[in-house]
């Protein structure tokens, strides 16, 4: 009769016993467990003499059963662990349960980590000692390795917050530093403001000194403009710690309304408003305003003059971000070429009107402090639509 074969593995199932060690049922039963154990043990007498060892003792040491039989436990340690081993065998005589981590030597002379756990008995009036010794190498090769990753990375942390303090204190020198320039500024340049406006052009007898005097008034115009651009971002960088606030847009949308009347009044805006799907939003005050008011300050400045300015504003919400939409039929431009550019400081696609090329840069940078982002679609004379999402997505 053929026996069945596991198609798989090619094992025979029908005995599912084979790779059991057989034990002689006529031999004492203990003995053979003793020496077939997969555990290596050892055991000897209080003088370390070895008076028995099992197979996988002898396997792992090398030594014949005769070699390992003439030997003592000091003869299988490592110089360095002789006297810990003397130590573990005064402990032993204290103590009930003991596991100690050691280091063995094999024959050819290599070297292994174990783990020693030795049990007391008394055969007789003789006191023996019985131990499980467990190859542990491979272990403690792994938990180095992870330790000095773990340094590594401590220190390499370590490093990180160093830096990370001194980019702190260069950065808050810096915003010392620009806080002191820009104020320290602003009274000088207000004063040549005056100064140059007191001075008449008929104050000057040639046509070259009223030249230059022109000159020197229009470089200490765009120097004010700097200044007070300046300031406007610094004092725009300390609102950035600002406490949140459920705030409403048609409130908010309708006093920066009414705070250039005057302005959507001489474009002859129409506004489309549009708040129904998302009517509040948790933000802090001056933020909301100042990217509200940016936003459409910019669609009535660059208005087409060939055209009636119709705004669309509304709000929706995209995966649990709030999303501000801001869309007219202005100049527009090409945003696929200037789209990134428009957000920094200073930067300003049209210059046929007054701007000091600041607020789109305060814009972007309340959007990103608050995990946000913007999108902007526009083309020449085909007006612009931006996309605020004014917060992070909800996790």
């Amino acid at each position: 009769m053929k026996k069945e074969k596991n198609k798989e593995n090619n094992t025979d199932i029908s005995n599912p016993w084979k790779d059991f060690q057989p034990i002689d049922i006529d031999g004492d039963i203990f003995k053979q467990i003793f020496k077939y154990s997969i555990i290596p043990i050892i055991v000897h007498d209080m003088e370390m003499n070895i008076l028995n060892a099992n197979n996988s003792a002898v396997e792992m040491f090398g030594f014949s059963m005769s070699e390992l039989l003439k030997k003592s436990i000091f003869d299988l340690h490592t110089e360095d662990e002789l006297e810990h081993s003397a130590e573990v065998l005064d402990k032993m005589q204290q103590e009930k349960k003991l596991s100690v981590e050691t280091s063995f030597k094999r024959k050819d002379g290599s070297v292994f980590m174990a783990e020693a756990t030795p049990c007391k008995y008394i055969l007789g009036e003789k006191p023996l000692i019985h131990v499980f010794i467990q190859n542990i190498t491979e272990r403690k090769l792994s938990e180095r390795k992870l330790q000095e990753s773990k340094s590594a990375l401590e220190a390499e942390m370590a490093k990180v917050k160093l830096y990370s303090r001194q980019i702190e204190s260069k950065n808050r020198e810096l915003a010392e530093f620009s806080y002191v320039a820009a104020h320290d500024l602003k009274a000088p340049v207000t004063n040549l403001t005056i100064l140059s406006d007191m001075i008449n052009d008929e104050a000057f007898t040639n046509k070259q000194g009223s030249e230059l005097f022109g000159k020197l008034k229009k470089n200490i115009e765009k120097v004010y403009k700097t200044v007070f651009s300046l300031n406007d971002v610094i004092n725009f960088k300390t609102t950035l710690k600002d406490e949140k606030e459920w705030l409403k847009f048609e409130e908010i949308f309708s006093e920066i309304k009414e705070g250039i009347t005057e302005q959507l009044e001489a474009a002859k805006a129409t506004i489309k408003v549009d708040f129904s799907k998302c009517p509040e939003i948790e933000y802090p005050t001056l933020h909301l305003k100042s990217v509200m008011q940016n936003l459409l300050t910019n669609a009535v400045k660059y208005k087409n003059p060939d055209k009636i300015l119709d705004i669309e504003v509304k709000t929706n919400v995209h995966n649990g971000r709030v999303c501000f939409t801001i869309k007219d039929n202005g100049l527009g431009f090409d945003a696929e070429k200037y789209g990134k550019k428009m957000f920094r400081l200073f930067k300003r696609l049209h210059t046929h009107v007054e701007g000091k090329g600041v607020g789109m840069y305060i814009v972007k940078s309340i959007v990103d402090a608050h995990g946000g982002k913007i999108e902007v679609i526009s083309k020449p004379n085909k007006g612009a639509l931006f996309n605020v999402y004014l917060n992070n997505q909800k996790k």
